[in-house]
């Protein structure tokens, strides 16, 4: 016997310009009742992106790959461009990250233009392929007042409603492969393991199909750093060293892990254009939407460089043991920077930032730098003293994503 369709008659009260309480009462039912119904989000999905404009891509296979948060990734900023290298248009509607996140690092590119009409992305993807862009209340705006109030709720892990939320903006953009990075850990907001992240990937796959989308969700390990690299300026180190071909083994591991994303979320005759696209190809695509979006690939080069020279302070180890970083935690300390530089003129603060020195689960004798530091120089002693905490401070058992050690 069928199961029965979900009624989802509720979710009408979500037209015509709802009330905060509509929301609230729409948030509290799915939570209560359908947490993890494909139905629901498909029809969710399709009422947030109605809300405000959308654009229509023709022609070309249009696709993109979104993530469930979490520091670390270069995913949102590396698949566009291997996406391009396969011939694809990548409409990327962005979402500031925490605490760095694809557009907010771009966007600490002089020029580099976050906000653009309708008009202004077609003019951008008919330049160059690729558009990266916030909603900024044009896009799906009812999806951004009901992720507010799921924060104050504490309803942001809502299978139902994540997967929602993540499809009206693919909706709202025209992208008809979407992949997805969906970043397993405790503080994942799709997924706190392995076993509930696969069952909210087949729901995703599931709401995605209902609206004529081909969804590919790919589970990866978010409890430790994906890459060094932690900082808005400081991804754009890691994306310069991708494309000077000069990755360390760790950086290098994750540069494929994205890779196999963008594969992952292709057409399998597009795949093989992944396969084979080389460095030199992404740095290619990337000026391209730079220039296309207002920026100077020369003041990216620049910012490389200056961002480089900023790294004056080092992270010791405290004692002898194997790196650990608390990633939560470290989140936490760089967003709370942020939030005190942030302005309507600075929207995208950026005062600290860090790169790793060393894996995660490696060996570490007392006093080995762990780690250099970006910070203004009247902040600099406190951002180390609060560093020191959550990554100058081995572990006395070895945890890694590939070992985890029990003691005995």
């Amino acid at each position: 016997m069928d199961a029965p369709e979900t009624d989802t008659g509720f979710l009408a009260s979500l037209f015509q310009d709802p009330s905060d309480d509509d929301i609230r009462t729409v948030i509290a039912i799915i939570a209560a009742r359908f947490p993890n119904d494909g139905a629901v989000a498909a029809e969710l999905a399709t009422i947030l992106a109605a809300s405000g404009e959308c654009i229509t891509v023709d022609g070309a296979v249009s696709a993109d790959v979104a993530s469930t948060g979490g520091p670390a990734s270069l995913s949102t900023l590396l698949t566009p461009l291997y996406l391009r290298a396969a011939g694809a248009i990548v409409p990327k509607l962005g979402v500031p990250g925490r605490p760095a996140g694809g557009i907010d690092c771009l966007g600490q590119i002089p020029g580099y233009r976050t906000e653009l009409s309708v008009r202004e992305i077609l003019q951008i993807i008919d330049a160059s392929g690729y558009a990266h862009f916030l909603a900024k209340g044009r896009m799906a705006p009812l999806d951004g007042r009901m992720f507010k109030l799921r924060q104050a709720m504490n309803a942001q892990t809502i299978p139902s409603l994540v997967a929602g939320s993540l499809l009206s903006k693919k909706l709202a953009v025209g992208v008809k492969h979407a992949g997805l990075d969906i970043r397993v850990a405790p503080h994942g907001n799709f997924g706190s393991n392995i076993t509930i992240a696969a069952a909210n990937a087949r729901l995703f796959v599931q709401a995605a199909r209902t609206l004529g989308i081909k969804a590919s969700p790919v589970l990866t390990d978010a409890r430790y750093p994906y890459q060094p690299y932690l900082g808005r300026r400081e991804s754009l180190l890691a994306l310069d060293d991708v494309f000077r071909g000069t990755c360390s083994p760790w950086l290098g591991s994750h540069v494929e892990t994205c890779r196999t994303l963008a594969l992952a979320c292709l057409p399998a005759d597009l795949r093989a254009r992944v396969a084979e696209a080389s460095f030199a190809a992404l740095r290619r695509h990337f000026d391209d939407n730079l220039i296309a979006q207002g920026a100077d690939p020369d003041d990216f080069d620049a910012l490389v460089r200056d961002t480089r020279k900023a790294h004056t302070g080092h992270v010791l180890a405290a004692h002898d043991g194997f790196c650990f970083y608390h990633l939560d935690l470290l989140r936490d300390r760089l967003v709370e920077w942020q939030g005190m530089f942030i302005s309507e003129q600075e929207p995208f603060p950026d005062p600290v930032g860090l790169v790793l020195l060393i894996p995660p689960g490696q060996w570490a004798p007392g006093g080995t730098p762990i780690a250099t530091v970006r910070a203004p120089e009247s902040l600099m002693p406190d951002v180390i003293h609060r560093l020191d905490e959550v990554v100058g401070t081995p572990s006395r058992l070895p945890h890694g994503p590939d070992f985890e050690a029990i003691n005995g």
